[in-house]
């Protein structure tokens, strides 16, 4: 006894390959009979797709940190110049958290 929705140990039926091959053929010879694309076939951009690929390339070759203001607030927070509201992080860690949850 073969378990139908095990496929193991099932042999496959021949009705499948059979509706298959068919369909294959079938779409061989729909496909002759259809027209030809041209081989000189171009595609042109709008406007607004090149400037979001301008743009793109912008962000590639950007660095990904300020490394000078990162090194200023480096600088701040030892010289202890950077005031830190540490009710206002508590805050705000709380908010991302639960923006998180939902």
């Amino acid at each position: 006894m073969t378990n139908p929705i095990n496929p193991i140990g099932r042999s496959t039926t021949g009705s499948i390959s059979n509706n298959t091959d068919k369909a294959q053929a079938k779409n061989a010879t729909e496909s002759s009979n259809a027209p030809r694309a041209s081989t000189e076939d171009t595609v042109s951009l709008s406007r607004e797709s090149q400037q979001v690929s301008g743009l793109q390339q912008q962000l590639k070759n950007a660095p990904a940190v300020d490394q000078a203001k990162v090194d200023s607030i480096k600088q701040e927070i030892a010289n202890g110049n950077y005031p830190l509201d540490a009710e206002k992080i508590a805050e705000n860690l709380i908010n991302l958290e639960q923006s998180l949850l939902e």
